[in-house]
């Protein structure tokens, strides 16, 4: 009995022990079926690149795992349950429960913040990293398709372009039309792109016909244009009527018309039987039409408009060497001297076929050569013709009897000829110059504006010393075997002709003139192989080199070298040219992550400055690290208060000269009329027969690109065109529907390319 009394109290210490561990076990929270308070483990998705100073909140976390209440709390910001308001006191949570958490970001850039949150002694962290002050708000280059032939008065809308190359919100801005982010509305006020945004231009075309019109993007601070231009008139008809050609067979006391040169100067042949007709070649060459220049016809009327009492002064400048011949005998008989209306354009005057005859070959060959040839005062058309009628040539033993009894002409040998000072009587050009008032400013040949000054640039070059070569050895090629007239027959054959070619670059004029001959007068059928030959020159002129080149670090590093091979400035003459480098760099997979200098049909160059505000140009560079960034060679001219001018008349100064220089140009020693202005004067690497430019490309993640860069030629500058498109008159007109029609407004001179890797 004493046994089971005793083995029963053993049994009841032990239910006792076992119920008291179980007990404790519970109030733990352990197993035995009582309730959870410790929840699954959660966690914080961390945000970088975030604004300064900015309450950032985090995305919502789910509370799981427990079954009753248990604890929150927060160190370092605030939380918020199921959509309430933000608090950092304790509180209980919730299984189900949506929590999110919020913080003051720092003011700093590239600085660390969190906060943690500890639900049930779980804790999770949110950490956020603010923006780094490397900030990328430069996009790449973008730009959008210009559309053409639109109905007058429509509402056009652009191509989609794709915003990328930025990490964070960007300034976007547009002037002249209206734009659409992502497909939303179209607006006019200033916004923010962001990466991957999608955005279309929208812009009303003009009512009139052939006109162009642009609306300008910008994208922190990287622009492009929308251009739209309309339909031509529904008859294609020019403003004036087909011009006359005039009489080539004219004579006047002076001179004689080319077509009289004929008869004995074509039908010529070298010694492998190629033509060498004198006057076809001259046909088709701009001093044969110079009087029948659409543009200059155009820019005479724009400057007689802007300064109608200078009348005087104008018609007798611009024909002095755009119509010498009847220029010289208006001079000579104190006629009137006109150009426009009932002047010698006008098929009745009485000098109409000396001016349409150009610079014409009783011109030159008749210049004596004066002792003062090739200075001030034979510049500008102040040459010397006398009553004599002295043909001066470039050959001595003679045969002058046909010549003499044909024409009355006498042909003689003379050296000059043959020499850069001849030309210079009209490839130097200075110009007077007026102020606002129309009231001229200049009182002396020497204080007058250079507008041209070709031969000036030659005799500072080693063109004219060192390694001697004329006007005429470069623009007149050059073969042997050639009788200089064809009777008699037994003319010796000569050698060294100069073909009479007189090859520049100006491949848009002499387009418009193969594709307007009836409207313009045209008599000439030799213009295709004067277009060849001038791309050839072209393409004679300068060469590109890679100087060095890397890529390390994201970044691309390039210098390029140009190099100058013509014996003037390139481009030179008239300051309407201008000559551009394009640079455009592919990835491994071609598509294009970096465009400098991008050229549109219309002959206008993304990123110039001018092109989008003529008040305003491009400056010279010697480093380029984004796509508005263009280097132009180019001469810009201003008025008398140091804006910019595309006015002749108000032509005062140069803002800008980075024209390539000839080899052997010194820029610290270069009279005033031709010195370097601008950025190029101090650039180091800006010197005689070449410049270079750095290029430097950041954000590039591939391993491997290639790199374009194309120099290309313009005869008229986009920016120059426009100045002169805003007269209504029809001789503008006329020359801006043949403008916009040619295909010749760019003209490669030069494409290198090269690959560049790590």
């Amino acid at each position: 009995m004493k046994s089971r009394k005793l083995i029963f109290i053993g049994l009841c210490w032990l239910f006792m022990l076992l119920y008291g561990f179980g007990a404790v076990a519970q109030s733990k929270g352990g197993g035995g079926g009582g309730k959870d308070s410790t929840p699954d483990a959660f966690e914080f998705v961390d945000q970088t690149g975030v604004a300064l100073n900015t309450a950032i909140t985090s995305d919502p976390i789910t509370i799981t795992g427990i079954d009753t209440g248990s604890s929150i709390g927060i160190s370092g910001g605030s939380y918020s349950r199921n959509g309430g308001s933000f608090t950092s006191k304790k509180g209980t949570a919730y299984n189900g429960d949506n929590i999110r958490v919020r913080l003051t970001s720092a003011n700093t850039y590239d600085t660390t913040k969190s906060t943690t949150l500890t639900v049930g002694g779980v804790s999770g962290t949110f950490t956020v990293i603010t923006l780094s002050d490397t900030l990328n708000t430069t996009p790449d280059a973008f730009g959008f398709t210009a559309q053409s032939d639109v109905e007058p008065g429509s509402t056009v809308t652009s191509n989609a372009i794709t915003v990328t190359g930025i990490n964070a919100p960007t300034p976007i801005s547009i002037s002249g039309g209206l734009y659409s982010v992502n497909n939303g509305t179209f607006v006019a006020t200033a916004g923010e792109a962001h990466v991957n945004d999608s955005v279309r231009v929208r812009l009303l075309a003009s009512t009139e016909h052939d006109v162009t019109t642009s609306a300008t993007l910008t994208i922190g601070g990287v622009s492009a244009s929308f251009n739209v231009t309309t339909k031509l008139n529904s008859n294609g008809a020019f403003l004036l009527p087909p011009a006359s050609p005039g009489n080539p067979s004219f004579e006047s006391e002076h001179f004689s018309g080319s077509n009289n040169c004929t008869m004995c100067h074509n039908n010529l042949t070298d010694e492998n039987g190629r033509d060498a007709s004198i006057e076809t070649d001259w046909s088709s060459t701009m001093m044969a039409n110079s009087a029948r220049d659409p543009l200059w016809k155009a820019k005479v009327r724009s400057e007689l408009n802007r300064n109608p009492h200078l009348a005087d002064v104008i018609n007798d400048k611009c024909t002095r060497c755009h119509a010498p011949m009847a220029n010289f005998e208006a001079r000579k008989k104190g006629e009137p001297l006109e150009i426009l209306d009932n002047g010698f354009l006008n098929a009745d005057h009485p000098r109409h076929n000396e001016a349409l005859n150009g610079v014409s070959c009783t011109v030159c060959h008749q210049i004596k050569n004066s002792p003062d040839l090739g200075t001030l005062s034979k510049f500008s058309g102040q040459y010397d013709i006398d009553g004599s009628k002295t043909i001066y040539g470039p050959y001595d033993d003679l045969f002058p009897n046909p010549m003499i009894m044909n024409t009355g002409y006498t042909p003689v040998y003379s050296e000059h000829v043959k020499s850069s000072k001849l030309c210079g009587t009209c490839h130097n050009l200075k110009t007077p110059f007026v102020d606002e008032s129309g009231t001229i400013l200049s009182t002396t040949p020497e204080s007058e504006f250079p507008e041209q000054m070709p031969y000036s640039e030659w005799e500072h070059s080693d063109f004219a010393s060192t390694t001697p070569r004329s006007c005429q050895q470069c623009h007149m090629s050059r073969v042997n075997g050639v009788p200089i007239s064809n009777r008699p027959m037994w003319l010796q054959k000569r050698d060294d002709f100069a073909l009479h070619e007189f090859v520049g670059a100006n491949k848009l004029m002499l387009d418009i003139f193969n594709n307007n001959k009836e409207q313009l007068g045209i008599l000439s059928n030799n213009f295709e192989e004067t277009l060849q030959k001038t791309q050839d020159q072209l393409n004679k002129s300068a060469t590109i080199e890679t100087v060095t080149q890397s890529l390390a670090n994201n970044t691309l590093d390039f210098t390029l070298k140009i190099n100058a091979q013509t014996g003037h400035k390139l481009p030179s003459a008239y300051p309407s040219r201008r000559v551009v480098l394009h640079v455009t760099v592919k990835d491994a997979q071609g598509k294009v992550v970096f465009e400098s200098g991008k050229i549109n049909p219309n002959g206008s160059i993304e990123g110039v400055d001018a092109d989008m505000d003529r008040t305003t140009f491009e400056p010279h560079y010697d480093l380029i690290t984004s796509p508005d960034q263009v280097q132009v060679y180019e001469a810009i001219m201003g008025d008398s208060t140091g804006q910019v001018t595309y006015t002749l008349l108000r032509g005062a100064q140069y803002l800008k000269d980075n024209r390539l220089l000839p080899k052997g140009f010194n820029k610290a020693t270069a009279p005033n009329d031709i010195k370097v202005v601008g950025d190029a004067l101090t650039d180091a690497n800006f010197v005689g027969g070449s410049d270079q430019i750095r290029y430097q490309i950041g954000g590039l993640s591939g391993s491997s690109y290639s790199v374009e860069a194309e120099l290309v030629h313009q005869p008229l500058a986009y920016s120059f065109a426009q100045d002169l498109f805003v007269e209504p008159d029809a001789e503008v007109q006329d020359f801006k529907t043949m403008f916009n029609a040619s295909t010749q407004k760019t003209s490669r001179i030069v494409l290198h390319t090269f690959n560049v890797s790590p």
